[in-house]
């Protein structure tokens, strides 16, 4: 049964099948594909992995996939969910295993804390179980991670075994690169790709029983390619581990595959171990909410199932699929945790459709992109290639600025395209006040650099003991002359700061502790998911910094950190999207879950509140007296930013593909028009009339670049992929 598209209309919601499985939410996604929570028709909750369409249309990935659902079929053992379906031939292939109400392992390290001696000695002796049964059915894992591993209240799961060979030997024909995770991949597949063996497995879950001891990998962090350089060729970093554990964990570690125990082994030397000693008061809290939300989605009235025939993917719309039953709930985006963060996206999605707020106080609805003129030529297009999709677009001056966390920064001419400068070996990551900021690979200096490419650099004050949480945390609320105010984490569990620093000296001038919450919801992974105009959580202006904790805005003096004002209750404080808070005239707009708040910058004091977005927004753009709302299922909406009343909403775009929504980028604004990312393959770009939403015109990519980011300039609109620059005329021909 095919759904229509209309998830807030009178039309109603269809049900959405894959097979003869229902779907109810997504759960996340991935490099292969999404995957979704469903019921079967024995009412069973399953994880259905849909592959994306690019791999699906390969018939040497099909013949592989199916090849490894076959074996996969062949696993069995208590650490291991079963493979229940599969349909690896369809036109969009999928496999369905049992579903597991438990958190990731990263999860459980990120929010919960590491594990003792006894919990790892546990996980380890589970682990093993799962690969002994992995290995005699014939399969490697391949991606052996703490995201791939789940912690149940009777023991771990091993997820995602018996797919990855399919999707590596595709991904190794296309770009050339190993397929797995920087960290735990074994030395001798980042040598030569081609060849993988059990040892490679067991290689991977020496790091990981490091990671669920420490918190990090035994080969630290970084780029990949440094990471990768350090697994072939230096020692693991096995402080932290305990003696007792030392042997088995360094044994797996060894740089030579063949010295390296078996599976069987490991787990003679780690057996017998208490599955309760993985177990803290947090986790069996969090264990209990997800239970009683899978007893709610086993309980929710069932659907009839399509008409036949029911292997068939059904035609999917992303509107209606989001609509389906409650959303996930509500929770905070660990700093680090790229799996959470999927789930949190698709989190936030699933339950925005089901609010059913009226769209009337949103003014006239401007149509659909569906009927709108194709993009003029571009002025200008360049090439650029960071070997990353996950890359920013930002505009210092008239000069777009095309860079990628660690790898650098290029700088081009906004007329004519010719790269004018670039800046390499340092980790940028966040763009304030028309400066680029980042700083040196070792954390030891704050950089930023203005539009020509003017370099600075001031001494950070981050404590050494401090510096790895803060290489995955730090943001930059803004600066003045003299004065720069960051925030980052201290610990891999606990708080965080916001810190102000002399530019001058790097010394401290004040500094905040701040909640949880603060500390991860700083992730740089966030990034990508919140680019564009306002700061999250924080910004510097009128001689102040502003930021927002726990759904409260603090207002302090920039050079003292003196409190001026707070305002409690401000925001949610729940969404699992930061706040992003922006200055204009007046006013200082805090944007947050489906609603905007304006406070007077001076006193805190309320002056009006936005009528409430049908969606959950996901990223804005301040344009001459109006603020866009770029809504989760693809409706942007625009306020009046002096009074906060509703002038117009437009449906940017509508998709049957059910792999887009996961990943959102901010629009931009111009001189009388914003531009807005597609998120529907292939990427693209729309060009929304600010006077009346109007979509001028459309742009989409000859083939799949990756997400397109924006920036505008006066009239120009720049779009940036992974693999082109390009710059187009907003008007239009």
């Amino acid at each position: 049964m095919a759904a229509d598209g209309d998830a807030e209309g009178t039309r109603g919601r269809q049900a959405v099948f894959v097979g003869p499985h229902q779907l109810l939410r997504p759960l996340g996604e991935g490099g292969m594909g999404e995957v979704y929570l469903a019921r079967s028709p024995g009412l069973r909750l399953l994880a259905v992995k849909v592959i994306r369409r690019e791999y699906a249309e390969d018939p040497q990935f099909q013949r592989r996939f199916q090849q490894e659902v076959e074996a996969a079929r062949r696993v069995t053992g208590f650490h291991t969910p079963p493979v229940v379906d599969a349909e690896p031939r369809g036109r969009r292939p999928w496999m369905a295993t049992s579903y597991l109400p438990a958190p990731t392992l990263s999860e459980v390290v990120m929010r919960f804390g590491t594990l003792g001696e006894a919990g790892a000695r546990s996980l380890g002796a589970a682990l093993a179980e799962a690969l002994a049964a992995i290995h005699a059915a014939g399969v490697v894992h391949r991606d052996l991670k703490p995201g791939n591993v789940l912690i149940a209240r009777d023991g771990p799961r091993v997820i995602d075994f018996g797919i990855s060979r399919a999707f590596e030997a595709t991904h190794l024909t296309r770009t050339g690169m190993v397929c797995g995770t920087p960290g735990y991949i074994a030395p001798e597949r980042i040598v030569s790709a081609s060849v993988t063996s059990a040892a490679a497995d067991m290689f991977s879950l020496g790091c990981l029983l490091v990671y669920a001891l420490t918190g990090r990998t035994p080969f630290g962090g970084g780029e990949p390619a440094q990471i990768n350089w350090r697994v072939v060729y230096e020692e693991p970093d096995l402080s932290g581990v305990p003696a007792t554990l030392r042997p088995v964990v360094a044994a797996c570690l060894d740089k030579d595959p063949a010295r390296r125990p078996t599976a069987t082994t490991v787990l003679g030397a780690l057996a017998p171990a208490d599955p309760a000693a993985m177990l803290s008061p947090g986790l069996l809290a969090d264990l209990d909410a997800r239970e009683r939300q899978a007893d709610v989605d086993l309980a929710a009235p069932p659907a009839d199932p399509p008409a036949l025939p029911v292997r068939t993917w059904q035609s999917l719309n992303r509107r209606s699929l989001f609509g389906l039953g409650a959303g996930l709930g509500v929770g905070v985006a660990a700093a680090i945790g790229v799996p959470l963060l999927l789930t949190r996206r698709a989190q936030v999605a699933g339950g925005a459709a089901t609010v059913g707020k009226p769209l009337s106080a949103w003014g006239v609805e401007a149509g659909a992109a569906s009927s709108s003129p194709v993009a003029p030529a571009p002025l200008w297009s360049h090439p650029v290639s960071g070997l990353t999709l996950d890359h920013q677009l930002s505009l210092l001056g008239s000069t777009p600025v095309w860079w990628t966390q660690g790898m650098g920064a290029l700088g081009f001419d906004g007329s004519t395209g010719r790269q004018v400068w670039s800046q390499q070996d340092i980790q940028f990551f966040q763009v304030q006040n028309d400066l680029i900021y980042g700083t040196s690979m070792d954390f030891g200096s704050l950089v930023w650099l203005n539009a020509k490419d003017e370099g600075h650099r001031s001494p950070l004050t981050v404590p050494t003991a401090q510096r790895t949480y803060a290489a995955m945390s730090m943001r930059v609320f803004g600066a003045d002359s003299r004065t720069v105010v960051l925030a980052h984490q201290t610990s891999l569990t606990g708080g965080g700061v916001v810190v102000g620093a002399d530019l001058g000296s790097g010394n401290v001038l004040w500094q905040h502790e701040v909640a949880q919450d603060m500390a991860m919801n700083t992730a740089r992974d966030m990034e990508s998911l919140l680019s564009g105009s306002g700061s999250s959580m924080g910004l510097v202006a009128d001689s102040r910094c502003y930021y927002e904790v726990s759904g409260a805005v603090h207002a302090v003096d920039l050079r003292t950190g003196a409190s001026q004002w707070q305002a409690t209750g401000v925001t949610s404080g729940n969404t699992g999207v930061p706040a992003r808070l922006l200055r204009t005239g007046g006013l200082l707009l805090v944007v947050h879950g489906q609603a905007v708040v304006a406070l007077d910058p001076a006193t805190g004091q309320q002056r009006w509140t936005s009528p409430s977005v049908p969606q959950v927004v996901f990223g804005c753009a301040l344009g001459t007296g109006k603020l866009l709302l770029s809504g989760a299922l693809g409706t942007a909406f625009c306020l009046d930013v002096t009074t906060g009343k509703g002038l117009w909403h437009t449906v940017v775009e509508t998709t049957t593909d059910p792999g887009t929504g996961m990943d959102f980028r901010a629009p931009s604004a111009g001189d009388g028009f914003f531009g807005v990312p597609l998120m529907a393959r292939p990427s693209g770009a729309a060009v929304l009339d600010a006077a009346d939403g109007a979509i001028r015109w459309v742009a989409r990519a000859a083939s799949d670049e990756g997400q397109w980011t924006t920036a505008a300039a006066d009239g120009t609109l720049y779009c940036a992929s992974a693999t082109t620059l390009r710059a187009f005329r907003a008007g239009g021909a």
